[in-house]
This record gives structure tokens, sequence and C-alpha cells, in this order.
């Protein structure tokens, strides 16, 4: 595998069907303006509605001094192909996104930072805040929930009303009470929130219509015993748990519907899981990104989220109580994969049918087939 450079090595990954200017643009200034001596790269994953001008963009911008890796389709389908796992990653799909993830571990980056097309960077720290995750232990202001569950958009002065992020339990939005402490935590995750759109589900969207005008308090650190969502926008990842971090392929039906929007809601959880087994921790708050959401049909953004939402409290009831096995990431990822097809075999009610069960089977080996292509990675140049 390849060494990391002595300089810390930080890459900003994401997937794009446009052409991207804005987002280049933005993290033009960013890196231009960043004070520390972090090499940053931006991988960039196009898919084949992506148009030609997104390559131009892309060479505008190595011309101007970015570090820029946008493989074209045709080079990522090869990469898989040499990895003998040709259609691992299908086309028309944001899985495209574990290309770059894939790429990011094969250069032995420090740690990545996931965003998507229409995250833009709000403060000039932005990657001194993302680089937590390679602080190691110090003290943090932390929660800890008598429920297990904090909502992380009471960091956020959120109109008209407060809201909680996609992917937060349904059953478990209630009124709660946290503990509040100052207490050492090593940070492997670092979510940060946003400005403009929240990340919300298109329930919360359809009826609420939010916006964040600023951050409240700029962190708060889960203890080992309580959870929340962690998405793909704005979210940095240690090298160490990209293993636990596989971007989980959508598309299976269920009852004529498509199960999609729920990728990365299910691999924060399980990635999240895996720190907390092996005592580390995540971390809310700074940096900001302001989200100007694309454009989306919220009513089918809707009916693609209803499949996961209606299944998220059992697998996250399950997963609450799981006891993985391993003392690495990699390890424990295999360990959380196995218990989940063995568990939903045991989960009922009117959303368990077979062919549920069978997404659930399905995402349980392509989590193992993830750490098989990471393992046949090192010998390959990135």
């Amino acid at each position: 595998m390849t060494t990391a450079p002595s300089a810390r090595h930080i890459d900003v990954v994401m997937t794009t069907i446009g052409d991207s200017e804005p987002f280049f643009d933005a993290y033009r200034g960013l890196i231009a303006r960043h004070s520390g001596d972090e090499h940053v790269r931006l991988i960039a994953i196009p898919d084949r509605k992506t148009p030609r001008r997104f390559f131009e963009v892309c060479d505008k911008a190595r011309a101007d001094g970015l570090d820029v890796l946008s493989p074209t389709v045709d080079e990522q389908d090869a990469l898989l192909g040499r990895l003998g796992a040709p259609s691992f990653v299908p086309h028309h799909s944001d899985n495209r996104r574990n290309i770059g993830y894939l790429l990011s571990w094969m250069a032995g980056s420090d740690l990545l930072i996931s965003v998507d097309d229409d995250n833009f960077p709000h403060a000039d720290d932005f990657f001194r805040q993302h680089l937590t995750v390679l602080a190691g232990q110090r003290d943090y202001h932390t929660v800890d929930s008598a429920s297990g569950w904090w909502n992380p958009c009471e960091l956020l002065d959120v109109q008209p009303l407060q809201v909680y992020p996609r992917g937060y339990p349904y059953q478990h939005r209630v009124p709660d009470s946290a503990r509040e402490s100052t207490a050492p935590a090593d940070v492997r995750i670092n979510a940060g929130l946003w400005l403009g759109d929240p990340d919300v589900d298109a329930i919360t969207r359809i009826a609420v219509g939010p916006e964040v005008r600023s951050l409240t308090r700029p962190e708060a650190v889960l203890s080992g015993g309580t959870w929340a969502p962690v998405n793909s926008q704005n979210t940095a990842v240690h090298r160490e748990a990209v293993a636990a971090y596989y971007f989980p392929r959508m598309g299976y039906r269920h009852n004529g519907q498509v199960i999609d929007r729920y990728a990365d809601i299910f691999s924060g959880y399980f990635v999240q899981a895996c720190a907390k087994h092996l005592g580390h921790a995540v971390r809310f708050g700074t940096p900001l990104a302001l989200h100007e959401r694309n454009d989306h049909w919220l009513l089918n953004d809707l009916r693609q989220e209803l499949p996961a939402i209606t299944v998220l409290d059992d697998i996250l009831a399950w997963l609450q109580g799981a006891r993985l096995d391993g003392s690495t990431y990699h390890e424990a990822y295999r360990s959380l994969s196995q218990q989940l097809q063995d568990a939903v075999e045991t989960m009922d009610g009117p959303v368990w049918t077979q062919e549920m069960r069978g997404f659930f089977h399905q995402m349980a080996h392509l989590m193992r087939q993830w750490l098989t292509v990471l393992d046949r990675s090192a010998d390959l140049a990135p």
C-alpha cells in the first residue's frame, strides 16, 4: 500500500452528475486560505450522466493549482476489474461514492471528508475542524442521554421550529434530557452540520421546510451509550474507520417500492457501531457547510425513503445491543455484517417481508466484499 506523505493528507470526496463548477470555485478559495501544512486533494467521481464540461472544469481547477482526481467511468470500471469486482459499484448510482473512498484508501490518506456537490464550506477553519479525527484523546463537551439518543439539531438555530436529522428513529423523536459534561474522548468521526437547508428527511422537509440560521454551540461528542445519525454530507472519517464506512447499495425493491436515499444513514450507523466497539467517539458540530440543495421532487424522495424509515427502528434497536468482535475496524465491520444477516431473520412485523430480508442479506454480503476490495487494493497503485 502506498505510504502517506509526511504532511497529513486530506481527501475531499464527492460524486456528481453536474459540471460542479461552483463546488470547485468554493474549494479553490478555501484551500488557498488554509493555513496548515496539510495537503488537500479533491476526489470528484462522475457517473454516466455527468456532462463533458465536468472534465473541463476539473482541468481548469488543476491549472489553478488544485490537486484534483476525477477518473472517468471507464477508468473507475477498469480499477474495479483489476480488483476482481467489476460489478461491485453500479452505474447511475450514488454508490459511486465508494470509488472515491477506495482511491483515498489506496493513497494512504490520513482522513477523508465526504461531501455532496451542493455542500459549500462556510469558514476558513473547515479543514482544521475536521482534523479533530486525528487529534487522539482529549477533552470534549460530551452528551449522555438516558434514552440512548441525542438530536444533533439541538446545536442549530432552526426556523420555524426544531427538527430532527434524516435517519433519526421516529420512536425516539420525543423530548429528552441529556447529561452534559467535559470528558476525554478519541474522536474518529466528525459530523459537520449545515447552514441553510438542513439534512432532514422528506417528511420533515414537506411539512416544515426548515432553515438553519446559525450554530448555537460548536460541538457535542456522544458518550459511548448515546447515538445519533451520521450522514455523508460534510463528514470526516479517520483512515482506519474507512474500512467500516462502505456506502451501501440502494435500489432494492420492497413491495414495488425502490429503497433509496438512506445509504449514508446505514453507513453512518454501522461505522458508529464499530467506533463505539473500539472505544472511539463521534463528534457533531463544526465545521459548518452551507447546503444549497439541488432541485428535488420531494414526493419522490418521500416514496424512496419510506421503506428505510419503516425498518430503521428495528435495525437500530438491534444495533444498540449488538456485541461486535475484533480489535480493528476491519474485524469489527466483518463481525457486524455477519451478525446483521442473522439478526434480520429473527425480526418480524409487516415490513419484514422476504424482500426486506433480502435487501439486508445483499447489504451484508457487499459489506464483506468492500473489505475484500480494500485488501486486494494493497498491491495496486492509486
